[in-house]
């Protein structure tokens, strides 16, 4: 008996020590960050019920307000591919990812898909991409002409009384190659919500889209364009309105 004590007492060392060898280190976690977003309307709080007013005094509405990013990096540090904005989903997340905040102080990009994927087949890309067609969803025209880069919808009353009874829709949905736009943040700063994640804030000022320091858009005489012949231009300053009223904080 005491050597069949001795036998078990032994054997439970034994298994004690194989347990213990095979213990890991916990994993430590991984550093993400996110891109979030605030948007106003000249200062005023912004979102998709609220009225507002442009530089001539026309009442309107936003129903829409969806971009796409692509090439996000800062040098040889590279955040993200891409990121598909839109309002009705998320008004203030633009994009959550694996990332150091440290090494992304600033940030460059495009507004809108290069040359070189603009033309991919949206389907065959793969599930986890923000461009397969399950992503982007009505970010696509098609294979050709690619992604639409920025799509704002809305109603406006241009009508002299100015009596909340809107008159019109407006509609710019701005893609095609030669539209593809770069922008640049410097300074950004970088917010610390836990242990693991790291957050910087865009501001997006949507007055600007109608009333940029270059380009003004006048609703009543300038409401759409799908950047189709002829169309081009006003398509030209609503990308270059929004990227004038998107900057960093």
């Amino acid at each position: 008996m005491k050597q069949l004590y001795i036998l078990i007492t032994i054997g439970t060392i034994a298994l004690t020590g194989c347990k213990d060898d095979t213990l890991q280190e916990p994993k430590a976690p991984v550093d993400r960050v996110r891109l979030e977003l605030t948007t106003h309307y000249d200062g005023a709080p912004f979102d998709l019920n609220t009225v507002h007013q442009t530089q001539e005094g026309y009442t309107v509405q936003f129903t829409k307000l969806n971009f796409i990013l692509t090439n996000l990096e800062n040098g040889s540090e590279i955040l993200s591919d891409a990121m598909v904005y839109k309002f009705e989903n998320n008004p203030s997340l633009i994009w959550e990812g694996v990332g150091d905040f440290t090494k992304f102080s600033s940030l460059s990009g495009n507004a809108g898909v290069d040359t070189n994927e603009n033309h991919l087949d949206p389907a065959g890309l793969a599930l986890t991409n923000p461009l397969n067609i399950q992503n982007a969803g009505d970010m696509h025209w098609g294979w050709n002409p690619g992604y639409i880069f920025l799509m704002v919808e809305g109603k406006a009353d241009t009508t002299a009384a100015q009596n909340g009874v809107f008159d019109m829709n407006f509609l710019y949905h701005v893609g095609k190659d030669p539209l593809l736009r770069n922008f640049s943040f410097t300074d950004l700063t970088w917010t610390r919500l836990n242990d693991s994640l790291h957050s910087a804030t865009l501001s997006l000022d949507m007055s600007k889209i109608f009333n940029g320091t270059n380009h003004d858009v006048d609703i009543k005489l300038e409401r759409t364009s799908h950047t189709m012949p002829g169309q081009e231009p006003l398509s030209t300053k609503i990308i270059e309105n929004f990227l004038e009223g998107l900057t960093g904080q």
